[in-house]
């Protein structure tokens, strides 16, 4: 078991009462970070997981019905099986407390609570987390939260809750810095293989061996075929025969008909009982701005920047440029207005955004994709003393595809 300092999120939109559990935790050697409302919250937990999440279930002033609790709730659970969240409510609240319990929290606090009761409740919990996580084979996703408030991604979170149980083999679809990886990640996760070995395989450098290795050390656990389209034409043949044991999770940036054009018949069948296609930021309607908020907000934490609003005209470019590298391409841009923006809010010259000649349309972020990576690649990678296992989880990426843009780059 860690014997690491034990680190507690309280998400609360009283102060007072977020400011007395702190108090009281960290007298007691606990590492304790506040959060005021749930967008709050998953920046504090893009930083690192947590051991114990203390959950108020309403924020709205006036609200006593716990939707919003219960929302940020089953949030929590898929985006980490293992979390352990604890619910505090008022005297009149034990009801839905319980309700919380049900749908996956670990136990309740009563509001105005006694110190030695909170105190053991939430070493019980630490207790459970790392129990946990010393009985489960992969670590929890950093920032493992698929953010958004659109149709198409809440359709998607529920379409993974529904597919993420069963033993189906699943496909997942969609162009560069969607977030392949983060959807094979949460669906492994939130099945009942979850605690066996989640491994990749890299289809566009795989061989035979490679095959029968990653194969078998995926057994009992899911294999992700990452970029399955590329494999060569000449091993579809023996992938097909070895896929039977583990849960089978494959990624493409194709399309159907591409993914027909480049995949044989006998494997594709074996692959897309369940195909999941991941939309561009584009046609998210306004997941952009609560995404560069969310990553502004975590990337000025990480670096030790002020937290600073974004300029009016800096929104309207956020939210109406195509972003034609994604999520991953938002990710980078707001990086890079922590480390270079100087002014009261964040302008358009610190995202890199100026309007195109036709003023109807703005350009996409004036930086270089290529050298960007490279540097946030480098910086995650010096963070974490070159360990490549976690340099990955931060960055979004597998350990292989890490490698290979370690290789591109000569890092």
């Amino acid at each position: 078991m860690s014997t690491e300092s034990p680190r507690i999120l309280v998400i609360d939109d009283d102060v007072d009462i977020a400011k007395a559990a702190r108090l009281l935790l960290e007298r007691q050697g606990m590492t304790v970070s506040t959060a005021a409302d749930p967008p709050a919250a998953w920046v504090r937990l893009a930083e690192a997981p947590v051991d114990v999440i203390l959950l108020d279930l309403n924020f709205a002033r006036g609200r006593t019905n716990g939707a919003e609790g219960f929302a940020l709730l089953d949030r929590l659970i898929a985006a980490d099986r293992h979390a352990v969240v604890i619910v505090v409510t008022g005297h009149s609240g034990i009801a839905v407390a319980v309700q919380a319990m049900r749908s996956g929290a670990t136990d309740f606090v009563i509001k105005p609570w006694n110190n030695e009761r909170l105190l053991a409740t939430v070493e019980r919990g630490v207790a459970l987390r790392r129990a946990k996580l010393d009985a489960a084979t992969a670590p929890p996703v950093v920032d493992g939260a698929l953010l958004g408030e659109s149709a198409k991604i809440t359709r998607l979170r529920d379409l993974i809750a529904r597919v993420a149980p069963t033993e189906a083999p699943v496909l997942v679809a969609g162009p560069t810095g969607t977030g392949k990886t983060l959807v094979a990640q949460l669906i492994h996760q939130s099945s009942a293989r979850a605690d066996s070995p989640l491994v990749t395989l890299d289809a566009q450098v795989a061989d035979s061996a490679m095959i029968a290795t990653q194969v078998a050390a995926s057994m009992g656990g899911s294999l992700v075929i990452d970029q399955v389209d590329r494999l060569p034409r000449a091993l579809h043949g023996e992938l097909a025969r070895r896929i039977d044991g583990p849960r089978v999770i494959a990624t493409t940036r194709l399309d159907r008909a591409g993914m027909r054009a480049a995949v044989g018949e006998d494997l594709l069948y074996r692959l897309n009982t369940i195909e999941i296609d991941l939309p561009p930021l584009a046609e998210r309607d306004g997941d952009a701005l609560l995404l560069a908020r969310h990553f502004l907000a975590v990337f000025a934490h990480r670096h030790g920047r002020p937290a600073r609003p974004i300029a009016q005209d800096a929104e309207q470019a956020i939210a109406r440029i195509g972003w034609p590298d994604n999520v991953r391409g938002l990710r980078l841009a707001m990086e890079r207005a922590v480390l270079l923006g100087n002014g009261a809010t964040y302008e358009l010259d610190d995202i890199a955004l100026r309007p195109a000649t036709d003023p109807g349309h703005l350009a996409p972020p004036e930086l270089s994709l290529a050298r960007n990576e490279k540097t946030m690649i480098d910086a995650a990678l010096k963070r974490h003393a070159f360990n490549v296992s976690r340099a990955a989880l931060e960055l979004g990426l597998t350990r292989a595809a890490l490698y290979r843009r370690m290789a591109r780059y000569g890092l």
